[in-house]
């Protein structure tokens, strides 16, 4: 028993997808970037979240500030199967905080709290996903926090160069029914039925590099790789079962397991260009490469023995292209589309904790300064092409075909000084 839940449930750490960006990425700090589908992470200048992107970004804002930002993401899905039909509908909340001080118009630095990586499922008790024979999926939860220390140097021929250390914390739950599992006992082998609730957290060090070349105060262009990262945790799983022995009554077991993972998170290369046409228009657009790498070990280890698992993965992509139209010296309107790849290699390989599938993204946004002060709103919607997960990979998972969607919504406030 205990070596099936852990072959499905530690494995999803690595091999879990969020609804918000390929794989368990998550680009939500920055309201302005969410209007335009994250076109031009980095470089446009209009926010001070180009720390979390290219740091080299840094130096195309011209003044120091800081920036309270909060995103409400919404987690919706359908699952159709064999069994019925289960659904799912949440917000789940995304704050973040950053800062920027420009020492001269050569030396930038930045400091920011944010969630990078992420995701989050929850299925009812009694959903079919969650009666699923032996091995029900309840709740998934993965959260990462950035502590970002960033500088960039802004060099007279219209080149920045910029570098982030980054402080990495995470944590993790995992949550599953166990249903009518076999298990040994003293009488024989009988089916139990229980639940188990896996929990893990820990800390780790990152960096990124980024370079912005600016041909013009109208035209930049940006280039930024994020650095692999191995996660080190520890926790413990808590597992709870029990039979009916006929004459011997009812018996009940909770186990506690001391657990260790090293999970990694991927590096990436972002490319991201703006370019302002005249007083009134600007472009912008972002090409993501994610290198998940198409096979994939993930470490995982407890009280029970070795239970790593390996994961077929195959590198993603995502494209984005943003418009923006400034009003006037108060207003600014933008919009943008994009096309994120999920990096499931095919449907043996998706999970009902995390159903992913390639997702369109459509995004509004606008802009209010006066002063100091600047006021930004973002929406986006996310569609997502209809995802079949099958049971032969994990043997775990109810086979299903899925239908999801996301709404996020967005504000940031900016003090600039």
């Amino acid at each position: 028993m205990k070596k099936l839940y852990l072959m499905t449930a530690l494995a999803t750490i690595i091999g879990a997808q969020g609804a918000h960006a390929a794989g368990y990425q998550l680009n939500e700090f920055s309201t302005t970037n969410l209007g335009r589908s994250f076109a031009g992470i980095g470089v446009v200048g209009d926010d001070f979240s180009a720390m979390g992107y290219n740091p080299a970004g840094m130096t195309a804002q011209k003044r120091s500030g800081v920036q309270l930002g909060f995103t409400a993401t919404e987690i919706a899905a359908k699952a159709k199967s064999e069994q019925g039909t289960d659904k799912m509908d949440y917000f789940v909340p995304l704050p973040s905080i950053m800062g920027q001080y420009n020492l001269n118009d050569k030396w930038f630095f930045g400091l920011g709290v944010y969630v990078p990586y992420g995701l989050s499922t929850k299925y009812k008790h009694d959903s079919h996903v969650a009666q699923h024979e032996p091995v029900g999926v309840r709740k998934s939860e993965l959260e990462v926090i950035d502590t970002n220390f960033s500088t960039a140097y802004r060099f007279d021929m219209g080149l920045s160069l910029g570098a982030s250390a980054i402080l990495r914390y995470i944590k993790g739950q995992l949550t599953s029914n166990i249903n009518n599992m076999p298990y040994p006992t003293q009488l024989g082998v009988v089916n139990v039925n229980g639940n188990s609730d896996y929990r893990v957290k820990g800390w780790t060090q990152s960096w990124q590099l980024g370079a912005m070349y600016e041909f013009n105060k109208d035209t930049r262009l940006g280039l930024a790789y994020r650095f692999k990262s191995t996660q080190h945790t520890h926790g413990k799983e808590y597992v709870y079962v029990e039979a009916d022995l006929g004459q011997y009554g009812i018996m009940g077991m909770m186990n506690r397991y001391e657990t260790m993972s090293n999970p990694e998170l991927p590096a990436s290369w972002i490319l991201s260009g703006y370019h302002k046409w005249n007083c009134k228009w600007a472009t912008e657009a972002t090409v993501k490469y994610i290198q998940w790498h198409r096979f994939y070990t993930f470490p995982a280890y407890s009280g029970a023995g070795d239970h790593s698992v390996q994961y077929r993965w195959k590198d993603s992509w995502t494209f984005a292209l943003g418009q923006e139209y400034y009003a006037n010296e108060n207003w600014t309107l933008r919009a943008g589309t994009a096309w994120d790849q999920a990096p499931t290699a095919n449907n043996n390989f998706r999970t009902n904790r995390i159903p992913d599938a390639d997702r369109i993204w459509f995004s509004l946004g606008a802009s209010y300064t006066n002063g100091h002060h600047q006021f930004d709103l973002g929406y986006a919607f996310l569609t997502m092409m209809h995802g079949r997960v099958r049971d032969h990979y994990q043997g775990g998972d109810l086979d299903a075909k899925y239908h999801n969607h996301s709404n996020m919504f967005a504000l940031t406030y900016q003090y600039k000084f």
